[in-house]
C-alpha cells in the first residue's frame, strides 16, 4: 500500500518557468555546494541553497513554497560570489518571495514575510526607507498576526528608538528624496 503523503507532485516545465521569470540559469548548477558552504544562515534553513536549486530543477513546487529557507535568505550574495557558474541565488530567493506573496500563501516564516512586505511597502510609499514607519507597521502587523502584544519587546524597541532620536539617527518624519517617482515606476513595472 502506498503512503499518499510521501508522493510528491512534480511540475514539468517549472524550472524553465522560473529561469525565464528570474533570469537565473538553474541548469548551470552542478551541485558543488559552495553556495551552501558559504551561506551564513544555512544553519537555520530547512533546505540548503544547493538543495533549493535541485528542487526547482525537479519541479518540487509545493516544497519550495513551504520552505522557510526562501524567507531566511539574507541576500548577502556570498553564495553568488562563491559559485563557479555565477548562479544568482539571492535573485532566485527574491523571485520566490514575490511569487509566494502574490499567490497569497502564508509563508512558514510569518514574521520574516511580514517584514519583507512592510519593507517593500515602505520603499514604495517614501522612495527610501523610513525606519520609524517601517517598525510601526511591522510591530502592528506581527501583533495582529500573532494575536498578542509583547509589551517587553515593544518597550525595549521604544527605548532604542528614543535613544536613536536623541542622537539624531532616527527622523520623526520621512526624508524627501528626488527619486520617489522612479522608485514607484519600478514597483508599477513589477505589478
Amino acid at each position: 500500500m502506498k503512503d499518499t503523503e510521501a508522493i510528491t507532485r512534480l511540475e514539468s516545465g517549472f524550472a524553465e518557468e522560473v529561469t525565464s521569470a528570474s533570469s537565473v540559469d538553474l541548469y548551470a548548477c552542478y551541485q558543488c555546494q559552495k553556495c551552501t558552504n558559504g551561506c551564513p544562515v544555512s544553519f537555520a534553513m530547512d533546505y540548503y541553497p544547493h538543495q533549493i536549486i535541485r528542487m526547482i530543477q525537479l519541479g518540487l513546487t509545493d516544497e519550495i513554497s513551504h520552505a522557510k529557507s526562501v524567507w531566511l535568505c539574507a541576500s548577502c550574495e556570498t553564495c553568488f560570489t562563491r559559485c563557479p557558474n555565477e548562479i544568482d541565488i539571492p535573485t532566485l530567493m527574491d523571485h520566490f518571495k514575490q511569487r509566494i506573496a502574490k499567490q497569497g500563501e502564508d509563508p512558514v516564516e510569518g514574521g520574516v514575510a511580514i517584514f519583507h512586505r512592510s519593507f517593500l511597502k515602505n520603499i514604495r510609499r517614501y522612495g527610501r526607507i523610513y525606519e520609524a514607519g517601517l517598525m510601526r507597521e511591522y510591530f502592528l502587523k506581527t501583533s495582529i498576526a500573532e494575536r498578542k502584544v509583547d509589551l517587553k519587546e515593544m518597550i525595549r524597541y521604544l527605548k532604542l528608538g528614543l535613544n536613536m532620536l536623541k542622537r539624531g539617527r532616527l527622523p520623526l518624519v520621512p526624508e524627501r528624496t528626488g527619486g520617489k517617482k522612479a522608485v514607484r515606476a519600478l514597483f508599477e513595472k513589477q505589478d
